[in-house]
């Protein structure tokens, strides 16, 4: 029997899934064990594409895999990050930032909150752990998770044995299923997750869908291609130039060293040699 190919880690498939109404069941039981906000509340928001609002007109277009707007102060910014890049963090902060400023222009005191969840292909941290999380901390060390808080899901880690949230764990493996045989297999007899199946199955045959889908594949070949060759090294070069500044600006205002990490993509080593040379 020939297996259906599948990867749901494919920028179009990932949107697809996470924006279906017919899946946000297991999406809002998955993202409420990971931020604690409630599913019921996470069931009956808003989720919709994310384009983020510019700040010039020149300004290029930024859109986040997913923005979740579950009251008027509180959003949840949803990134699927495939592929590893020195500005990854970076950008997806910076759009975190960016959709919090907006939203504090609208007559509010105070900054709504703003939780943004990066699904890791890859060990960005080279840690064990399945679950980082960063957050604000005020002048006093006072965390101030009611603003902003990153966290970030390590893939591979969370499909470790060892894991012990089921609820999360469960997710993180229909996600990492490679075929649609493999996902009957490992979720068969539930309800929800077949549901979740039979769409994944329909958007593989639809041939409006696969059109997108098979574009996206070609382009994540183009992409391992150039890191082989390093073509790409003379920008991301210049990318980890750019980093390097903002986290020496940063560390001029006190900011902890891990929030530095998370939001420009270095190392907490690396920050810290930097700070240490400038000194």
């Amino acid at each position: 029997m020939i297996e259906t190919k599948i990867n749901l880690f494919n920028d179009a498939m990932f949107k697809a899934i996470f924006r279906n109404p017919k899946n946000r069941k297991i999406i809002s039981e998955f993202l409420s064990e990971v931020t604690g906000v409630k599913q019921e509340l996470l069931e009956q928001a808003n989720y919709q594409g994310g384009e983020i609002p510019k700040k010039k007109l020149e300004e290029k277009g930024k859109i986040a895999d997913l923005i979740i707007k579950i009251e008027d102060n509180q959003q949840i910014i949803v990134e699927m990050n495939q592929y590893r890049s020195n500005y990854i963090f970076e950008k997806n902060t910076s759009y975190a930032f960016s959709i919090s400023s907006e939203s504090s222009k609208k007559g509010r005191r105070e900054y709504p909150r703003v939780i943004l969840v990066n699904l890791d292909k890859f060990n960005p941290f080279q840690t064990k752990e399945g679950i980082i999380r960063f957050q604000l901390r005020d002048e006093e060390g006072h965390v101030e998770t009611e603003i902003y808080e990153s966290i970030h899901i390590i893939l591979e880690n969370i499909i470790d044995k060892q894991y012990n949230n089921n609820k999360i764990k469960k997710f993180v493996e229909f996600m990492a299923s490679e075929t649609i045989e493999e996902m009957e297999e490992k979720f068969k007899g539930d309800e929800e997750y077949m549901a979740a199946i039979r769409t994944v199955e329909e958007l593989s045959t639809d041939p409006n869908f696969v059109g997108y889908y098979d574009l996206e594949e070609a382009h994540k070949q183009e992409l391992e291609d150039m890191r082989e060759t390093g073509y790409d090294d003379g920008i991301e070069k210049g990318k980890t130039e750019n980093q390097k500044e903002v986290a020496r600006a940063m560390y001029q205002k006190k900011i902890p060293l891990d929030v530095i990490s998370e939001c420009t993509g270095l190392s907490i080593e690396e920050v810290q040699n930097l700070v240490n040379l400038k000194n």
